[in-house]
């Protein structure tokens, strides 16, 4: 009776070692060479645990951008500020879309204020409307509730976050009354859409150097800002 107490002890202490060395557990497939392959770490594959999963996504390759993209952007432009569709924009018309802009703001901020569509603004709808704006409302810009900033006194770009509209965006000069005399060519009444193109296409071609009419990742990465060695970046515009 004590040799078989004694051989069961001995046996009980070694099952760790035989587990680890692939005989004890389950069978031949319950050690190193059962469940997680063939000596590989748990999880099967060849890569490290997790299968990949949490790597940081790689950069997406920015696409060639053509300057049909660039002539559909300016010509949006000069559409928005062509209000009579005569086909030219003056600065006296830029002026007046720009205006025409501001007072849609105040139309809009009156009747967020005047709650009971009386057309009057009285002291109790006034003081209820900047209520609601909490403590911005202590701020005298604040208290205007130009939150989104003044109107520009120009046509700016629509583009939107890709990298590549980001790129269209350092070539693109928003239309204001400088770029109207720059680019009048002609120095007749005022800006043909002609003109306007052929003025906007000039940062364009000077970046396209082998004039294939796209810009490449490369060329468009001559465009960025480029830091100092150890320096900070470049501020932006």
């Amino acid at each position: 009776m004590r040799r078989i107490v004694l051989l069961a002890a001995l046996l009980l202490g070694s099952s760790p070692l035989l587990a680890q060395s692939g005989i004890g557990g389950s069978g031949m497939g319950g050690g190193a060479m059962g469940g997680g392959g063939m000596g590989g770490p748990p999880g099967g594959g060849d890569g490290p645990p997790g299968g990949g999963q949490g790597r940081p996504a790689k950069p997406r390759e920015m696409k060639p951008i053509k300057r049909a993209q660039l002539d559909k952007v300016v010509t949006a432009m000069f559409q928005q500020a062509d209000s009579n569709r005569d086909g030219i924009v003056t600065i006296d018309e830029l002026r007046l879309v720009v205006q025409a802009r501001r007072d849609q703001i105040i139309r809009t901020r009156f009747a967020a204020i005047d709650s009971d569509r009386n057309g009057a603004i009285s002291l109790t709808e006034f003081q209820t409307w900047q209520t609601s704006m909490g403590s911005v409302a202590l701020s005298e810009a604040g208290a205007l509730g130009d939150q989104g900033g003044p109107v520009a006194e120009a046509i700016l770009p629509q583009l939107g976050d890709d990298p590549e509209d980001r790129v269209l965006a350092r070539l693109i000069e928003p239309l204001n009354a400088t770029v109207i005399a720059q680019a009048n060519s002609n120095y007749d009444a005022g800006l043909s859409l002609e003109e306007l193109l052929a003025f906007q296409r000039a940062r364009f071609d000077a970046a396209d150097a082998d004039h294939d009419g796209l810009l490449s990742a490369d060329e468009m990465r001559s465009l960025m800002p480029r830091r100092g060695p150890g320096g900070p970046p470049p501020p932006h515009n």
